[in-house]
């Protein structure tokens, strides 16, 4: 589920779970580090950003 949203070539919004709280980030996709299982993206900004896969709950 995860591997076929990030394929896609656009804007992504993802859900996940820092320190026991839901968050929400939007961006782009510039690395995918499955060794660590550390996804990083960029916003609109180019303000870059890291999350741990198990802590993502959905993609949209």
């Amino acid at each position: 589920m995860y591997l076929k949203k990030l394929t896609q070539n656009g804007l992504i919004t993802i859900d996940f779970y820092t320190n026991g709280a839901l968050h929400t980030f939007k961006g782009h996709v510039y690395r995918l580090n499955l060794k660590d299982q550390i996804l990083s993206l960029k916003d609109e900004q180019q303000k870059s950003f890291s999350i741990r896969l198990s802590a993502i709950r959905h993609i949209y």
